[in-house]
């Protein structure tokens, strides 16, 4: 009987009804051979209890636990993590105490996945995990197995497991108690270097597109640790090189544009070194103690809740009608999404906007980032082609703003068109973008 048990449950979770109807038993006859076998597990409360058996993943166990690090990098329990048969994760809340079935990867853990430039970097300099090179290969298992090694390193504030929990204690203690002091002179100073070493490792591979080379380092000044992502052009003496130092630049400009016009966006400074322009983020998930912000994409909230993928302005109006985000953090996302179709963004997917989480799971914009005229943008190739420079319509929910933030805009083309260290040529683009406005 008990093997039964254990077949039924292998196929999917079940209720105790429908339990005990299949095999013909009593509750008090469930409820024992249940405790018999450790590998069973309860889903829920009551009537919504479920029964569900545990499945072990390679040699990792079936259970981890989950812990949140906050501001001032102190770490505490979020939950438990539980993988079933046939598939699916249970997520067992710390707080609420309540119990959720996912049948992926619980989609507040959806982007520690190591993706884009950097994720495919991970998954290179790992392979001694036995996982498959192709990111887009990945199933839950193998992201999971990432995780539990390396998901300390990723942009999150959790941790899954204890071994990414000790490495994670164990960066803290390295970028804190160093020989000496990175300060920002001598960091910069690093840049080509390093800038050199991601290409040496990428160069036998090809970079899929719209993904912009990068790396990732801490400074430490004073006791305080700032962690920075670092995007980088190729050499500015190629046509190529000089297109991606404009956009660099452009990018910077329209950080500090959407500041400038009350938009929380990234920290950002332009560094030119070494042949090449740097532009230097500071991570606004991460704290100077080495403490984090939970964040979510966009990505990973609108395939849980919403279910389209359209445009930001059309999924932020589903996100405020299911009560997802405030009113304020609406007109905020419409004023970046004209503002982004303005200067000729084309590359406002789903994981260019972010959302800090709270630990009720909660949600509030995140500063902006990844914001430069994509539409200039050099094909895969390398190759720099001339684009038709043409007047964009707003939409239906960005008609009540898009006067304002045209002005925006115009601000922001304006000084694209006078920057001194801009060429000519993309001058020029920014010049009649600005006559446009």
């Amino acid at each position: 009987m008990q093997p039964t048990l254990l077949k039924l449950l292998a196929k999917q979770p079940q209720s105790a009804k429908e339990l005990t109807q299949q095999l013909n038993i009593s509750q008090p006859t469930l409820s024992r051979l249940v405790k018999q076998q450790p590998a069973i597990i309860k889903i829920g409360k009551a009537r919504a209890t479920q029964y569900a058996l545990q499945r072990p993943i390679r040699d990792m166990g079936s259970q981890w636990p989950v812990y949140r690090v906050n501001e001032q990098a102190n770490i505490s329990l979020a939950g438990q993590l539980i993988a079933i048969h046939p598939h699916g994760l249970v997520w067992h809340d710390a707080l609420t105490q309540n119990d959720t079935l996912y049948e992926s990867l619980p989609w507040f853990l959806w982007d520690i996945r190591p993706q884009g430039f950097l994720g495919r970097e991970f998954s290179a300099i790992h392979q001694q995990l036995g996982l498959n090179p192709r990111l887009q290969d990945w199933q839950d298992d193998d992201v999971l197995t990432f995780l539990l090694k390396f998901g300390f390193v990723q942009p999150s504030h959790f941790l899954v497991g204890e071994e990414s929990c000790l490495s994670f204690l164990r960066l803290q203690q390295d970028v804190l108690q160093p020989d000496e002091e990175d300060g920002w002179l001598k960091t910069r100073a690093s840049y080509g270097q390093e800038a050199c070493k991601v290409i040496r490792h990428d160069i036998a591979r090809s970079s899929a597109a719209g993904e912009q080379p990068k790396f990732g380092l801490f400074v430490l000044e004073q006791q305080q640790a700032f962690e920075l992502l670092v995007k980088f052009s190729p050499p500015i003496t190629s046509e190529n090189g000089q297109r991606w130092s404009d956009l660099l630049i452009a990018e910077h400009l329209a950080l500090k544009t959407l500041q400038h016009f009350g938009i929380a966006a990234a920290q950002s400074q332009i560094v030119q070194t070494a042949g090449r322009t740097f532009l230097e983020v500071l991570r606004f998930d991460r704290t100077t103690l080495l403490g984090r912000k939970g964040m979510v994409s966009l990505e990973a909230v609108s395939n849980e809740f919403i279910g389209h993928n359209k445009a930001w302005d059309e999924q932020a109006k589903s996100l405020l009608t299911l009560g997802k985000i405030s009113s304020t953090d609406y007109q905020s996302i419409l004023k970046v999404f004209a503002f982004g179709r303005l200067i000729a963004n084309e590359d406002m997917h789903n994981g260019n906007l972010s959302f800090f989480l709270a630990a009720d799971f909660s949600l509030s914009l995140a500063p902006m980032y990844d914001m430069l005229p994509m539409r200039f943008a050099p094909t895969i190739h390398g190759e720099v082609v001339e684009r038709e420079i043409k007047p964009v319509q707003a939409t239906a929910l960005t008609q009540p703003i898009w006067s304002e933030v045209s002005g925006w805009a115009s601000s922001y083309w304006q000084q694209v068109a006078h920057h001194p260290q801009i060429s000519a040529e993309f001058r020029a683009i920014a010049a009649q973008y600005h006559r446009m406005m």
